[in-house]
């Protein structure tokens, strides 16, 4: 099985991906669902239906036969005290579970994306230190730790440009990098940190306080 495990891995926080190379067939008979569970999958199209059966494997390797909730803005629970994030591109799905509140966002390296939307989400005080030459690369981990944030803050503040802040960075994987969320009234701080996986980039955002 394309198993992806122990991205990172500490008494606190797990984080699992799972490559969903395999047929349908092939990972139903592996993750051996319920009824209430395939007729939810039979409920879904091709690719949602891939997504699903791959959050259901992610689950099963951190040993949670739980379904997943959603509250009214969209963020993913447990009917656990752990705090619980999704994410999935393409083929890659990966879930985050920590004690601390958890944003993860995994994508697939496609330059050419990255560059069109960069003036969506790249501050002007961030624009200044990013280098010339390894732009791609930065774009790719502030989108990803940006997408965390929206994901850790519950989807109250959506504005890239506006709300979320990364300070600068060096690209050393597995290496805690500042963010910030702001609004009129206050700025909270938080630490994030990426890695590659294969032609992913996966970040997470964790919330200590």
């Amino acid at each position: 099985m394309p198993l992806i495990n122990s991205l990172h891995n500490d008494e606190f926080t797990r984080i699992v991906c799972w490559k969903t190379t395999e047929s349908d067939e092939e990972l139903l008979s592996y993750l051996n669902l319920s009824p209430y569970r395939i007729m939810k999958y039979l409920t879904l199209g091709p690719k949602q239906g891939k997504e699903y059966l791959g959050l259901r494997a992610c689950l099963k390797e951190l040993n949670l036969d739980f379904d997943v909730y959603y509250n009214r803005s969209g963020k993913p629970y447990l009917p656990s005290s752990k705090q619980l994030s999704i994410t999935h591109s393409f083929d890659m799905v990966c879930i985050g579970l920590s004690k601390f509140n958890i944003g993860i966002d995994i994508e697939k390296n496609r330059p050419g994306k990255i560059l069109n939307i960069k003036e969506k989400f790249i501050r002007d005080d961030e624009a200044g230190w990013i280098p010339a030459e390894k732009e791609e690369e930065y774009l790719h981990v502030i989108w990803g730790i940006k997408e965390g944030l929206y994901k850790l803050n519950g989807g109250n503040l959506w504005n890239f440009l506006h709300h979320y802040r990364v300070e600068p960075f060096e690209l050393k994987q597995n290496t805690p990098i500042s963010c910030w969320i702001s609004n009129e009234k206050e700025s909270d701080k938080f630490l994030a940190n990426y890695m590659m996986i294969e032609d992913y980039y996966l970040v997470w955002v964790l919330d200590y306080d």
